[in-house]
């Protein structure tokens, strides 16, 4: 490390400003003081001190030692790559004999051309056998469906199931009725007839409602989803009266409409009650009729037909 100066007004200064130079602590610096610097007569003028520092230089080992080491390992390598070279070329030359070998082997195991051939033909016998088996299978399980198809419940039988199915809730609610069913359009119809049949009607025909919807669950669990047509439950002439009212009803607010030339909006209902009055609607010329609203606020329009 080169030697650097510096001057100060006392020793400990200059040595401060070496130590700022280098970058180093005291301990790691070499320092002589060449000038502690004086003070002239009365103080008027100062000679200032100089120095010269540099890093204090660090002792070097003798590398004959390492030498000596390194030239022994790269000896006992030199040794170690040769026998082990020897051993690669042993182990090369006994895997191309193996190899060879096992080429011998495969050209002295040659399929036969005949054994190919009829190798091929039995695969191309199994696959057509397989085929086969597809085919049938196929056409077993599209008849199986077609039967399944075929076994939907009639109406007559869920017409017996839920007379019978009325008749024992009625009696267990302590109501006498006489309980028939008939079948027309394509539904099934249950009624039961009698005298104070108010408490299975409910207001508004909400528990013949409930009723008709425990037959309907019923018979869609028995049937397994597979019923016929449609099946309708009455008690005490209910549906009947309800329906001639609603028609009557229906047909009133409609010439409301064509005399009055504006649209009504008639109370919300459920489907069953809408569809009666549509269909009474329909019948007459210059109204017509839609369903507005969703869930329990689903509601039928009145309003004049433009096309007339």
């Amino acid at each position: 490390m080169e030697w650097i100066e510096t001057t100060g007004s006392t020793v400990d200064e200059a040595k401060d400003r070496a130590l700022d130079r280098l970058g180093i602590a005291e301990d790691d610096m070499q320092f002589e003081i060449i000038d502690e610097g004086s003070s002239s007569v009365f103080r008027l003028k100062r000679k200032e001190a100089r120095l010269r520092a540099r890093v204090k230089p660090v002792s070097t080992r003798s590398k004959t030692p390492d030498r000596r080491s390194r030239n022994n390992k790269k000896s006992k390598n030199n040794k170690n790559d040769k026998s082990g070279s020897v051993r690669n070329k042993n182990n090369n030359n006994s895997k191309k004999a193996e190899s060879k070998g096992k080429t011998t082997k495969n050209i002295n195991n040659k399929p036969d051309k005949n054994e190919t051939k009829t190798g091929k033909k039995r695969d191309n016998n199994t696959k057509s056998s397989k085929k086969g088996t597809s085919n049938s299978n196929s056409v077993s399980n599209n008849k199986a469906s077609v039967e399944e198809k075929k076994d939907k419940m009639d109406l007559e039988e869920q017409a017996e199931i839920t007379e019978d199915f009325v008749s024992g809730l009625l009696e267990k609610m302590g109501l006498q009725a006489r309980v028939v069913s008939s079948i027309e359009d394509n539904r099934a119809i249950v009624q039961a007839q009698g005298l104070n049949l108010g408490l299975a009607i409910g207001p508004r025909g909400e528990t013949v409602r409930a009723i008709t919807q425990l037959s309907h669950t019923m018979i869609q669990r028995l049937s397994d989803g597979e019923a016929e047509g449609k099946l309708t439950v009455d008690i005490g002439g209910y549906r009947e009266r309800r329906r001639t009212f609603l028609a009557e009803f229906a047909v009133n607010q409609a010439n409301d409409v064509l005399d009055g030339g504006h649209s009504i909006a008639l109370d919300p209902m459920n489907a069953s009650d809408r569809k009666v009055v549509h269909d009474a609607i329909s019948e007459l010329e210059g109204v017509t009729t839609r369903s507005e609203g969703s869930d329990y606020d689903r509601h039928v329009v009145i309003f004049v037909d433009d096309a007339v």
